[in-house]
């Protein structure tokens, strides 16, 4: 399943994100975006069909301005929120995008000597 990468290059796109975003970490010297797979539980099951898989996932903004990191990911959130029909696709077919919500809002993690790490987290629902 692509979705990890569909999403990274769906979030490179945005004119107001770096252009980079990361998988797992951040860039802890500079201004970036990670995006980390977190788990999830697998409630809907089809026999012959597929399944609906919860792809949860936190958000982290690493950014030197405070407002301006805040600001980015509450920007994410909106985008991610009111993603419009056929945003984020599969290259290889195996996934549809059903739903994509967030389940915490932004919030503060701590100061680093850089600046300042934002979290969000994230579930999108995917027919696989």
């Amino acid at each position: 399943m692509d979705f990890l990468h569909a999403l990274k290059s769906f979030t490179e796109t945005l004119s107001f994100t770096p252009p980079t975003i990361g998988i797992g970490m951040y860039n802890q010297d500079g201004n970036s975006i990670a995006i980390r797979p977190s788990p999830a539980n697998i409630n809907e099951r089809y026999m012959e069909e597929g399944l609906i898989y919860p792809f949860s996932f936190q958000l982290l903004v690493h950014h030197q301005d405070n407002l301006e990191g805040y600001d980015m990911i509450n920007r994410l959130m909106s985008e991610y929120e009111n993603l419009s029909n056929g945003a984020i696709t599969s290259r290889d077919g195996s996934f549809h995008l059903v739903s994509f919500q967030c389940t915490t809002t932004p919030n503060f993690v701590q100061k680093t000597s850089y600046g300042v790490l934002w979290t969000a987290l994230f579930e999108a629902e995917l027919y696989v």
